[in-house]
């Protein structure tokens, strides 16, 4: 992965704890289903989905099964609360063996523009790991500033904080995570959309200095679309990713990807898709 492990639980739990600050749009009862195959070298690929959302709920039901018949499936729901300031969002995943990985977040506001948090992760070993923080949330000329306190299971107390700000159409995000030894990890990136095109970039250092950054377009096209992503290590090694979509207007089309690995290997893959929804 690209995010280094330890940022990416910190940062989770700090996003989770702004999620019931930001406005839901409240709709009443409504279900909708997609199903979708692609065909590839590999063999062929099916996938279901079911959501069904509710004034303060959403729930969202999906597999994916493979050539081999082997199957994962994924049921993720979510509901919130303005007037009681509460969020919460459970996620499980039943791999193919029947093992399962499920994270469960709690959220609380607990006065203007503070919040506290609880993120429980139950790894498919049956191994628990817990965060809990307490955050505040400010708004800035551009933006807005997150700080807290998190404490971890495994790597004790953290303190975390993120800056968001909109400048003449691009948005940047600074953040870091400061262990108890000093160490730290921060994360900077950029992003803007604009003509049909969203670029984004980026880099990461790590708590021993190295640093990873990552260049990605994503360009909507006539009749679909291609995204390009490109990452340096900091071991000076390199991985790409290409990607193109070719649709037909009628839910039927052609996909390819293309991987250039850290070895210097690439691979392709092409195949054809087609998807469904009601209603």
């Amino acid at each position: 992965m690209l995010l280094n492990k330890n940022f990416a639980a910190v940062a989770a739990i700090a996003m989770t704890a702004l999620t019931i600050s930001a406005a839901y749009d409240d709709a009443d009862a409504r279900t909708s289903r997609a199903n979708g195959a692609v065909a590839t070298q590999r063999g062929a690929f099916t996938g279901t989905s079911e959501t069904v959302r509710e004034r303060g709920s959403r729930s969202r039901d999906s597999s994916v099964t493979g050539p081999n018949g082997r199957m994962r499936s994924t049921q993720d729901d979510r509901a919130w609360s303005r007037e009681n300031g509460t969020y919460t969002h459970d996620r499980t995943t039943t791999y193919a063996n029947g093992s399962q990985r499920s994270v469960d977040t709690d959220v609380l506001r607990t006065g203007e523009g503070a919040y506290s948090a609880s993120r429980e992760v139950t790894g498919r070993n049956g191994e628990t790991r817990i965060q809990t923080g307490d955050f505040t949330a400010t708004q800035t000329e551009t933006g807005r500033m997150i700080s807290g306190d998190i404490n971890t299971t495994h790597a004790g107390q953290v303190d975390y904080q993120r800056d968001v700000s909109r400048q003449d159409g691009v948005r940047s995000v600074n953040s870091s995570a400061t262990f108890e030894d000093g160490t730290s990890i921060s994360r900077a990136s950029n992003a803007s959309c604009g003509d049909g095109s969203c670029s984004s970039s980026g880099v990461i250092t790590n708590r021993d200095g190295g640093q990873t950054s990552w260049e990605q377009t994503r360009t909507r096209t006539e009749n679909g679309a291609t995204l390009a992503r490109d990452v340096t290590y900091a071991d000076a090694t390199t991985r790409s990713v290409d990607q193109e979509r070719v649709g037909n207007g009628d839910g039927t089309g052609l996909v390819s990807r293309t991987i250039t690995g850290r070895d210097g290997e690439t691979r392709t893959q092409t195949g054809e898709y087609q998807v469904s929804r009601e209603p």
